[in-house]
């Protein structure tokens, strides 16, 4: 029996996933492409005289690669063997999917168009002519509903056909265009790819070509003809960019041959009158606005009922330990440091499932394209792609969820530039921080306005930081806004249950393990050394009338936190924190503040003898009122709002990002830019005080 291996590629979300299940007496096989976890899925099935393979190459908008998976699917053209390609296309998007498909035509291998989702497209009124499609282009097509099955033998009878007569596309350009490519051939020797190919992938600039054609003995005698035809083209269509000649040039033969092959639907579909509020110029943001507002209330509000019976479980049980337990290392361990940070890896569970269901639905319906949409030009200027919008603002609620959202960006560039910013969008935990500082050193009518300045300002910063890793450190533009918007669609229930159960076991898995042990390490370096301590307060709090015991045991724990391993590293850094006017207990207190937030103001409550106090406790507050000067205030302030966030996010973050170079410069770079910004802000402050 003859093979034929058909590579099976298009845009995503245009049905290739639905049409390989729609093929009745297929065997799927389902792996990784070498090198990269990329899935790779492999379908055979036999047809007349031949076995027809198909794999199922990543989505892809162009040759142009911005993700992991696009480059995967053009390595496989480009340098795999295969007979035939077989282009799935959207036809409710026939334009935007033929730019790709012209692309693909380039190559000179055979190519077969499955217009999918026919059915959709037909009952509003519209019809393609495939037969005239193949006289224009000589590619055969066949109107196909993957969903419905219907139009599948057809297409693949028109699989068979086009390999035995072994059927090229004839696709041309403008005359202007044609006429560079022709006076470049002849310039290009032996090559593994055809001579026009090669001409048309040097005109946009394609570095894998040039990588290839680089080590030819030609190249020399065909860089300063590639030379004159970039010139001509770019004086001719007055445009510098080669890369986007060519897209105008495919975007016009796609809008041409539509108008030839493709009769458009009598009305206007449902998707189209839903995308004129949704997407509208003025009402878009504002209502793209609601909606995440709308999940972050969801998330956090809803999310903060479990998130309380979760926190009283773990206390219930840690207490329940404690009175079960003889004293010793472990008991403290497990009460004090284990069964917490569990207890926090647990509790963020309700957040992170509300607001990823928030999400999936987004996604599955078809909104979150029209979001990317509506903020894309907005962060573009400041290097970002649109979709970052929702781990940033998920980053003012808790960074941990925030981390997890970035994985809706697809590119590894543009995904790791935003969660290097995250942590400039001020989360709730540090909230109690900024109202103790705040209280302590502003007048009642300042407090509002700075504390809007705090958030506002840590935004803006982030941006800006973003801009300049995009300069600096990650070269080129965010991944572009391909304008595919997809029909809505109602979600699918148990798809969007099975990735929360998936994300629920990585989360759980991968973040519990880094939070566990960097709770337990800065439990230790809090409570060690307390032998001599313990031993001297023991008698005192056994004679001491009941009311008197608790306020022994804060000095107690008091003098414990002052004498630990990590009161001397705070000790040690006050050469390094003296020029911002910080003192030792504050520097504790920050260190402190690596495991939780929210452990700060605890902290500042013991090292400064009030005792069991709040945020909005009158006597710590008249405590730092006195002993803090105001620039050290500040200087507190702005630390806490850039330097690194607790383990629970760090942890995240490092579950996300396995490369540990990226892991170390996480680490370091928002300490290193806290100091610098709280040393130039005291500085000002001194200069004109």
């Amino acid at each position: 029996m003859k093979e034929i291996k058909v590579a099976l590629v298009g845009q995503p979300n245009v049905g290739k996933s639905h049409l390989i299940n729609s093929i009745s007496g297929a065997t799927l096989h389902v792996g990784n492409f070498s090198g990269v976890t990329v899935e790779k899925k492999e379908v055979e099935f036999s047809r007349g005289e031949y076995k027809i393979k198909l794999i199922d190459l990543p989505g892809t908008y162009s040759f142009h690669t911005y993700t992991p998976e696009e480059e995967v699917t053009k390595n496989f053209l480009l340098n795999e063997e295969y007979d035939l390609i077989l282009n799935v296309i959207d036809s409710n998007q026939l334009e935007k999917n033929l730019i790709f498909s012209f692309q693909i035509a380039d190559i000179g291998k055979p190519v077969v168009i499955a217009f999918n989702m026919y059915d959709e497209y037909s009952r509003q009124g519209g019809e393609i002519d495939t037969e005239k499609f193949f006289k224009l282009t000589n590619i055969r097509a066949e109107n196909v509903s993957a969903k419905e099955k219907f139009g599948l033998e057809e297409l693949f009878a028109k699989v068979i056909k086009t390999y035995e007569e072994k059927n090229t596309p004839k696709v041309y350009y403008s005359e202007i265009v044609e006429e560079q490519i022709e006076n470049l051939k002849p310039f290009i020797k032996e090559c593994k790819f055809s001579k026009r190919f090669v001409a048309i992938r040097l005109l946009e600039d394609d570095e894998n070509i040039y990588k290839i054609v680089h080590e030819k003995p030609w190249f020399s005698d065909l860089m300063p003809r590639l030379k004159d035809a970039k010139d001509i083209l770019r004086g001719e269509y007055s445009e510098d960019d080669t890369k986007t000649i060519l897209f105008e040039e495919r975007l016009a033969l796609a809008k041409g041959i539509v108008t030839q092959i493709a009769k458009k639907a009598r009305r206007e579909t449902l998707t189209e009158k839903i995308d004129k509020i949704l997407i509208h110029p003025v009402l878009g943001l504002p209502i793209f606005l609601f909606i995440m507002w709308a999940i972050f209330q969801l998330t956090f509000d809803i999310g903060a009922i479990p998130m309380d019976w979760i926190d009283a479980g773990f206390s219930a049980f840690g207490d329940w330990i404690g009175n079960t337990m003889p004293d010793s290392m472990i008991k403290d361990a497990l009460v004090d440091g284990v069964i917490p940070a569990v207890g926090a890896v647990v509790m963020f569970l309700p957040n992170i499932l509300i607001l990823f269901l928030g999400l999936n639905l987004l996604e599955q319906t078809g909104y979150m394209a029209r979001a990317a949409y509506v903020m894309d030009g907005v962060l573009k200027r400041f290097g970002l792609q649109g979709r970052a919008f929702i781990p940033l603002v998920s980053g003012f609620g808790c960074s941990v969820p925030a981390y997890m959202a970035a994985r809706t960006l697809k590119n590894p560039k543009d995904r790791l530039i935003t969660m290097l910013v995250i942590g400039f969008m001020s989360c709730g935990a540090r909230l109690p921080i900024y109202v103790l500082l705040v209280s302590a050193f502003f007048a009642p009518s300042m407090q509002g306005n700075v504390m809007f300045a705090i958030y506002i300002g840590g935004a803006l910063t982030g941006l800006i930081v973003a801009k300049i890793l995009r300069v600096v450190l990650f070269k080129g533009e965010p991944e572009p806004f391909v304008m595919e918007l997809p029909k809505y669609r109602f979600p699918k229930i148990k798809a969007v249950l099975f990735d929360l159960w998936v994300k629920t076991k990585l989360y759980i898995r991968k973040a519990g393990v880094f939070i566990g042990l960097t709770a337990f390490a800065l439990w230790f370096l809090s409570s060690y050394p307390r032998a001599d301590i313990v031993k001297k307060y023991e008698p005192l709090i056994e004679k001491a009338m009941p009311v008197q015991k608790e306020v022994i045991k804060q000095k107690m724990n008091q003098e414990i936190l002052e004498n630990s391993y990590i009161a001397k590293v705070g000790k040690l850094m006050a050469p390094i924190t003296k020029p911002l006017d910080l003192g030792w207990k504050e520097d504790v207190s920050l260190l402190v503040g690596l495991a939780a937030k929210e452990a700060v103001v605890g902290s500042m409550a013991t090292l400064y003898g009030v005792g069991d106090a709040d945020e909005t406790s009158k006597a710590l507050i008249e405590e730092i009122r006195n002993a803090m000067p105001f620039t050290a205030a500040v200087a507190m302030i702005i630390i806490v709002m850039f330097y690194s966030p607790c383990i629970a996010a760090m942890s995240t973050f490092y579950a996300e990002v396995p490369q540990w170079a990226w892991r170390v410069f996480y680490t370091v770079y928002p300490n290193v830019f806290a100091y610098i910004a709280a040393l130039i802000a005291v500085g000002l402050i001194k200069l004109f005080s």
